[in-house]
């Protein structure tokens, strides 16, 4: 199975990240046509793509980089009034989905025991998704560095 990071924004250090965390593959969008260069990595398109970035070009993109049956999960937000084009014959034929994320869509009774076990067990890495712990008092550090691009994650921890 292939991981395949395509990224939207001009930030090779996420691409760099990406490859840390299992991507096998990664295309810089500002380098390639998006698109194309996944249609020519998979053939038959991708699986699952998923949309961090809610701009209507990225929108628009991922469903047309979809195999038949392959779903596009919208997870970021632009601005609330973005929106993109479907063409409904595509769709229908190619048996696409659009289904939005809200918080990971996750079942936390479920969901957290599952990535438990492998952590505790050192089988996944999720202390290096965090790239910093910070202070409320100092969020707004915390997202002038996620803004540059030198972190990944910063998460509060201390009230």
């Amino acid at each position: 199975m292939k991981a395949l990071v395509v990224n939207a924004l001009d930030e090779g250090f996420a691409l760099d990240e990406a490859k840390r965390f299992g991507a096998t593959n990664v295309i810089d969008s500002t380098m390639s046509k998006p698109v194309e260069a996944v249609r020519e990595l998979l053939q038959d398109g991708a699986d699952h793509v998923f949309d961090f970035v809610g701009q209507k070009s990225v929108g628009e993109q991922g469903l047309a980089m979809l195999a038949a049956g392959g779903g596009l999960y919208l997870l970021g937000v632009d601005t609330p009034e973005v929106g993109f084009d479907v063409n409904i014959f595509n769709a229908i034929g190619g048996q696409k989905r659009l289904q939005g994320v809200n918080y990971g869509s996750t079942n936390a009774k479920r969901d957290i025991p599952m990535y438990a076990e492998p952590y505790l067990h050192g089988r996944m890495n999720l202390d290096d998704l965090v790239s910093r712990n910070t202070s409320l008092r100092e969020v707004n550090e915390g997202y002038a560095a996620l803004k540059d691009g030198s972190l990944t994650r910063v998460v509060v921890t201390s009230f």
